[in-house]
């Protein structure tokens, strides 16, 4: 009786394993990877290509996707494009599919591209593929969980089996104030003072996974003649929260890095250069 129930444990197991990989296999990763180095005091290179020691961001992201399984990606590229293409190259693609979509060069120069529209490029022009969930990503947010990848897509496939959903976004359940906060009484007497407090609001963190319906939505609320970038946050997450369609998905604010700013960025390299020196 005891091997019996030992064994539809491994059965069960072995079950999980090859469903999940399954999942892998039909999900694809898109990177936003159009930023400029502009602010981070780098204007000649783009965003991606910004090092944190020996590696670039893009090289960070795809490594994190790949060793999770991961790969098929699919890059979206606009500012100093060719330069990310060559660097692809030069990395021989890192040994798995990548495919790029480059914004049309008329609205990159005008900077009226956004990120909704970059996705309705890349599916309008079928380098996404439209019958694959993707998780959509930018390479310039560090992540220090190497498990996120797998962990978020487990959850999102429960809330779409339970729950019917579209989307899952990855959040963390508070953030850093990046300015001093007054709080003061009726009169205007300022009774206390905090700088930088932790502000405990569910806030994104740029990075979601998406079912194939999604691309219908990008598909029929970004209009790629608007004369203005349009935000696949400002237009189409929304409209997914109003259609009861989105989940999600909590990770510790401790494992996500953003790289906005250059105090951002060398942070992240004090961190790096940390672990390196630790191990």
């Amino acid at each position: 009786m005891l091997t019996k129930d030992l064994g539809r444990t491994t059965n069960l197991k072995e079950n999980t394993l090859e469903t999940i990989i399954k999942e892998i296999e039909n999900t694809q990763i898109i990177l936003v990877a159009g930023g400029k180095g502009k602010r981070m005091g780098m204007p000649d290179i783009p965003k991606p290509l910004i090092k944190i020691h020996d590696k670039t961001l893009l090289d960070l992201s795809i490594e994190f996707y790949k060793q999770a399984g991961f790969k098929d990606f699919i890059l979206l590229i606009g500012h100093l494009h060719k330069m990310i293409e060559r660097h692809i190259e030069e990395k021989g693609y890192y040994d798995v599919n990548i495919k790029v979509s480059v914004d049309p060069e008329e609205q990159m120069m005008k900077g009226i591209v956004g990120k909704g529209k970059a996705l309705k490029y890349a599916i309008r022009s079928n380098i996404i593929n439209k019958n694959k969930r993707a998780i959509i990503t930018y390479p310039d947010d560090v992540f220090l969980d190497r498990f996120l990848p797998i962990n978020l897509l487990t959850r999102h496939i429960y809330g779409v089996e339970k729950m019917k959903i579209w989307a899952t976004l990855v959040l963390v359940p508070g953030t850093t104030y990046p300015f001093g906060v007054a709080r003061l009484n009726y009169d205007g007497l300022i009774n206390s003072f905090e700088e930088k407090p932790f502000i405990q609001k569910d806030t994104y963190t740029g990075t979601c996974m998406i079912e194939p319906e999604v691309y219908n939505v990008v598909d029929e609320l970004v209009d790629l003649d608007a004369d203005k970038p349009i935000d696949f946050e400002g237009v189409v997450i929304p409209e997914l929260a109003k259609r009861h369609k989105l989940y999600s998905y909590h990770i510790a604010p401790n494992t996500w890095l953003p790289i906005n700013t250059q105090k951002e960025y060398e942070a992240v390299l004090k961190l790096f250069e940390k672990e390196k020196w630790n191990n």
